[in-house]
């Protein structure tokens, strides 16, 4: 079995057994070094995902306070034909709906509106490790390298994992597309 695919399912498992309140403890530190980051204090535009039953950082405060600091939040909506995410504004936290691999994204009518991609200040990224290079692994299916590869250079890319998630090094390909910066509790 590939290094990777015996990280992933580490993780997963690792992530999985986690107290839900040691989780959100942990959520808690991450979302307070988060706060204080300076790509996180000046952008205007913010891309966030939805942690919801995944065992990931839970990003649900994050957005909530995105938002009340008058934040454009922006959600990945899931293109399963093209393995790739759209990036789509958030109206309301209720206006959320299960996708393909059961996380939540926005739901499509006639109010949706995709964000163009130079508007989005900072991309807060999901993710099963990292390492100290700023490396990720994803779940594997490439969504998430596939649309940062797209974005205007110079752009924020800020991991959210928890300390047992971080590596010295991780393996990479040239696909993966390194972060900005992984923020840990």
């Amino acid at each position: 079995m590939e290094i990777k695919e015996v990280l992933r399912k580490k993780m997963k498992t690792k992530m999985k057994s986690q107290k839900v309140s040691e989780r959100r403890q942990k959520s808690r530190a991450i979302h307070k070094k988060l706060f204080i980051h300076e790509d996180f204090s000046k952008s205007k535009c913010v891309m966030l995902y939805v942690s919801k039953g995944t065992g990931e950082v839970e990003t649900g405060p994050i957005i909530k306070k995105a938002l009340a600091m008058g934040k454009k939040v922006v959600l990945p909506v899931t293109l399963v034909k093209d393995r790739n995410i759209k990036p789509v504004y958030l109206r309301d936290t209720m206006s959320l709906k299960k996708g393909p691999y059961g996380i939540y994204e926005p739901k499509a009518d006639s109010n949706t509106r995709p964000a163009a991609l130079e508007d989005i200040d900072l991309v807060i990224v999901p993710g099963l490790a990292f390492d100290k290079k700023n490396n990720r692994i994803g779940r594997g299916k490439g969504y998430y390298d596939n649309f940062l590869k797209c974005l205007p250079i110079r752009r924020s890319k800020i991991g959210l994992g928890f300390r047992f998630q971080l590596f010295d090094e991780i393996p990479t390909t040239k696909r993966d597309i390194p972060l900005t910066n992984v923020i840990t509790d």
